[in-house]
């Protein structure tokens, strides 16, 4: 709780980032329902930009490390910046199942995830990032293919790809230009962008993972995604609690307006609303700290630590923090209002 005797620890903005996928927290701040739920405090809210000039403001979206951050997105990085030491809760949990495909030419021999035995498979290296979270998402989709015909990622090839900065949204051409020249014979890609690009460039599905009727078989960087805040912020009573409360309200009102929902995600990952509708399924934006939610995100940080991603484990349970989410489900309950 902020000491009153000293009110410079009363917070009075916050800055919240999120991936370009669907989050609750776009759809918060595209409502306004996070400014209507922070001015109860007499708090506002400040979006974190990639192109701010503060070369520390897009970092953090990635180390976690500005003082009042929340964020909503692909796991990876919330789960190294937990392993590198930043002071983060994880405070909350969504599901939304997602296109995720191993790709090959319509030639290839490839049929199935067997067929991978002895292939060459393309990951993108993004060295300038500070985690390479899109080396380990595609590390962790063939890993998931390959366990489906028994087999590991030491029985294919690892060719690793040099890849450059193509701005926020999720680009697949370095992998897809690899396969193409053939320098690879299968790639993974994911999400409305991932869908796009298989479509345009008119390639074959080894094997469609995201729909998988095993859970596990879909967990990824984007599934469940992670809701996180700075360990400081957790202390001001009642923000994380409107926080989430504006959460779950987005949430919600998703379920009865699919067509604006559709609005609000095309406009964050920049694929055509075609694509979002056909990427995106099952969807629940709606928070959750489910203990099958974080079996899957404990599966997904072993999987990070055994192949060099986290420096150190992460223990999922002792890092979540439940009673914000628990109050927050009361309020939407009971109609409570903070004020």
């Amino acid at each position: 709780m902020p000491n009153i005797d000293n009110p410079q620890e009363i917070v009075k903005e916050i800055r919240i980032t999120r991936c370009p996928v669907p989050t609750a927290a776009s759809l918060a701040l595209d409502l306004g329902l996070l400014q209507q739920e922070l001015e109860k405090s007499g708090c506002t809210a400040a979006e974190l930009t990639r192109n701010a000039t503060n070369h520390a403001l897009p970092h953090a979206h990635f180390n976690h490390t500005l003082p009042f951050l929340v964020r909503e997105g692909g796991n990876i990085p919330a789960l190294w910046a937990r392993s590198t030491g930043s002071d983060t809760r994880l405070i909350g949990l969504s599901w939304v199942d997602e296109y995720q495909a191993i790709l090959t030419l319509p030639d290839s021999d490839i049929q199935e995830p067997g067929d991978l035995r002895g292939k060459r498979i393309g990951i993108p290296r993004h060295r300038y990032l500070e985690i390479d979270f899109r080396a380990a998402q595609a590390l962790r989709g063939f890993h998931n293919a390959l366990s489906l015909a028994n087999l590991t990622l030491d029985d294919v090839n690892i060719v690793h790809l040099e890849a450059v900065p193509e701005g926020r949204r999720d680009s697949w051409n370095t992998e897809i230009e690899a396969l193409q020249r053939r320098k690879i014979d299968a790639v993974f890609v994911k999400g409305a962008t991932g869908l796009e690009a298989a479509r345009t460039a008119a390639l074959k599905e080894v094997i469609e993972l995201g729909f998988h009727p095993d859970p596990l078989v879909r967990v990824n960087n984007g599934v469940p995604r992670t809701v996180t805040v700075d360990t400081a912020l957790t202390e001001q009573e009642h923000i994380v609690e409107q926080i989430l409360t504006s959460l779950l309200r987005a949430a919600d009102w998703s379920k009865d307006h699919p067509d604006d929902f559709i609005r609000v995600v095309t406009k964050e990952t920049g694929a055509s609303s075609e694509y979002v509708a056909s990427a995106y399924r099952n969807i629940s934006l709606r928070p959750a700290l489910r203990e099958d939610y974080l079996t899957a995100l404990d599966a997904q940080s072993r999987f990070l630590f055994e192949h060099g991603f986290l420096p150190n484990p992460v223990n999922v349970w002792d890092w979540s923090l439940p009673e914000p989410l628990a109050a927050a489900e009361y309020n939407i309950a009971k109609g409570v209002s903070l004020t």
